[in-house]
């Protein structure tokens, strides 16, 4: 059974050497994952775990892909919109052969958005989702597995105050990415911001949201409440997975998932 409903997420067991998620940083926070909206769930599973080469796990109704460094989640809806124009423009991944990956990805008939050498010094490409969703792919010849999780960019008018704003609640280690200035690390992938105006909400789009997992929700959660955060789904226990989860909305509009338990299930 699909299940809709995007306040759960599907625990996976990483398999050695291929899933493992970032340990947490001092704030007691790691990236997690990014959950999906797509219309054929069977489709996107194919595809992501094609691309990346990742492990497809399915659990009491839930299907995801595994890659070193984070989970992609997938809920079975249309989604409202595509991941270009809202705050999260998309989610990159390093690869080890980009050249093949793209030679895959075109075999299956699909189009290469763009190619560049990128200010990393690598080789770049968008392709984009059939459900929309924007995806980077940075070739890196000296990756130790097939893929990993690289970045979420993130838009914003100010985009200087929402790296401000992820350095202050998540622990993130502001740092230069190439050429763009405004970046944070936060353990499993790097946090990038760019200017945009009028971007949209993520939630119900092809990115519904991202998520972190967190050492202890409830003070976690505090902590986020003091600094000003109000939960649009205070911290829940999810009996059937033994995981708790909470959801807010971050200043751009950017749905964001805390857990506790995803890593350990």
């Amino acid at each position: 059974m699909r299940c809709a409903l995007f306040a759960l997420a599907t625990v996976l067991v990483p398999s050695p050497g291929l899933a493992q998620l970032a340990g947490p940083n001092d704030e007691g926070v790691a990236f997690n994952h990014v959950h999906l909206s797509v219309a054929d769930v069977d489709l996107h599973k194919t595809l992501w775990a094609g691309l990346l080469e990742g492990v497809v796990t399915e659990k009491a109704g839930y299907t995801a892909v595994q890659i070193p460094g984070a989970l992609i989640f997938f809920t079975e809806r249309e989604p409202s919109g595509p991941s270009v124009g809202t705050s999260v423009d998309h989610v990159g991944f390093k690869v080890r052969d980009l050249e093949a990956v793209l030679a895959w990805w075109r075999d299956r008939g699909y189009p290469v958005d763009d190619e560049w050498s990128g200010g990393e010094g690598l080789p770049q490409a968008y392709v984009t989702m059939p459900n929309g969703t924007r995806v980077e792919l940075t070739g890196d010849p000296a990756l130790r597995e097939s893929s990993e999780m690289h970045h979420v960019h993130h838009y914003s008018p100010r985009p200087r105050e929402l790296l401000a704003w992820y350095v202050e609640m998540f622990g993130g280690v502001p740092r230069t990415r190439g050429t763009i200035q405004t970046t944070a690390d936060v353990p499993g992938t790097n946090l990038s911001f760019a200017e945009g105006e009028s971007v949209s909400p993520t939630t119900g789009t092809a990115i519904d949201h991202i998520g972190f997992e967190v050492d202890d929700i409830h003070a976690f959660a505090g902590k986020l409440r003091e600094r000003g955060v109000e939960f649009e789904v205070e911290p829940f226990h999810v009996e059937s997975l033994d995981i708790w989860v909470a959801f807010f909305i971050d200043p751009a509009g950017t749905r964001v998932e805390i857990s506790q338990g995803l890593n350990t299930f």
